[in-house]
């Protein structure tokens, strides 16, 4: 739970606050109670942008104070903010941090990684259509442009906000590039072959894998309008396919909804010419690639650091060795995985699109 930082008097603290939620970043909107109807917001300042791989609770302390607001007291004084915001949706482990990190190195990029009322805000969406949904259409509009609103606030006129999206965030990623300000967004992944090599090498995805199958199965199902698999006859690697198939159906039906909004980037591709990537990154979402600036971030240790924890050395090819040792190790489950992913597509054409060669290109937009 968040704390109660620098009051919690909401509504006499907000009266103070209003010009500052106006002016820059410095206090982010860090989660929503949708039953009470409020939101925490938290001051933070540029380093904690820069420094935070995650803006969950992980990004709470001491020196973050925060206070509960209603969210109508915030919508009044955010009302004339622009919404702006550009994106990163992927699969999960595909390095969508680090490429949150290099973008934010460039001096026109305002780099968010996870904020947490987003993934709440694709869960709510997904309800709407529900009797038991908490929210009217009407006033989930109404929160998401709020959001998104403060959100897009940044520490310079010439500066953009580019948020990275939890993975499984992805499912409101069609509506949020069908926005009026047309976002653009940056959609990461990799071969199915080497996103299982390397979910299936780290303790860490592994433990995302068995939390998320079970929500991603019933996106998937609801998806594609029938239940064909269940759960509990799944072995781990096949788990792992239907995550990976869950987010890039989520992520293909953004990119076909909104034509030349967003750009297919494969994790491994990109790790073989970083500077390439990095410079067609940046010229897709609007910004300046200067090869000196772009060979600067390259070179600088965001590329030699783990992006979730930079205290901790990990380089390409440290992500490379881990590949072959997943590989040699959990072989039976990868080909699994691949089995029960074949076998999806050749039953579903929405699955086997994901299969194209496109999707492993890049450059390829969309």
């Amino acid at each position: 739970m968040p704390h109660a930082g620098f009051e919690t008097g909401g509504t006499r603290v907000l009266q103070g606050l209003g010009p500052q939620l106006t002016a820059t970043p410095d206090i982010l909107l860090h989660s929503i109670d949708p039953v009470h109807e409020a939101a925490y917001l938290v001051r933070l300042t540029r380093h904690h942008y820069l420094e935070a791989s995650f803006l969950d609770d992980r990004v709470l302390g001491d020196d973050t104070p925060g206070l509960w607001a209603r969210l109508d007291e915030i919508a009044e004084h955010a009302a004339a903010l622009p919404e702006r915001c550009d994106f990163i949706f992927h699969v999960g482990h595909v390095g969508s941090t680090l490429l949150s990190r290099l973008l934010g190195a460039a001096p026109g990029v305002h780099a968010l990684r996870e904020p947490t009322a987003l993934p709440l805000l694709a869960q709510i969406h997904a309800q709407l259509p529900r009797p038991e949904s908490l929210w009217s259409p009407q006033r989930f509009e109404e929160v998401l442009s709020l959001c998104l609103k403060l959100w897009s606030r940044t520490y310079g006129p010439g500066q953009a906000p580019l948020i990275k999206a939890t993975s499984w965030a992805s499912e409101l990623a069609p509506a949020l590039l069908a926005r009026p300000a047309k976002p653009r967004a940056l959609m990461m992944t990799a071969a199915p072959e080497s996103w299982l090599a390397s979910a299936l090498a780290s303790q860490h995805a592994l433990g995302d894998i068995r939390s998320s199958a079970t929500v991603a199965m019933a996106r998937l199902h609801r998806r594609l309008g029938v239940e064909p698999w269940r759960l509990h006859s799944m072995s781990l690697g096949e788990r792992a396919a239907l995550v990976w198939t869950t987010e890039m159906l989520a992520m293909d039906a953004a990119a076909r909804a909104n034509t030349g909004q967003t750009l297919w980037i494969d994790f491994d591709l990109f790790l073989a010419g970083p500077a390439e990537g990095l410079a067609t990154a940046l010229t897709h979402l609007g910004q300046p690639a200067d090869p000196t600036v772009v060979q600067a971030i390259v070179a600088s240790p965001l590329m030699s650091r783990y992006a979730k924890n930079p205290g901790q050395s990990f380089t390409p090819a440290t992500r490379r060795h881990l590949q072959a040792t997943s590989r040699a190790n959990n072989a039976e489950e990868i080909a699994r995985g691949l089995a029960w992913l074949e076998a999806a597509a050749s039953r579903f054409p929405t699955v086997a699109r994901l299969l194209e060669p496109a999707y492993a290109s890049s450059s390829m937009s969309q």
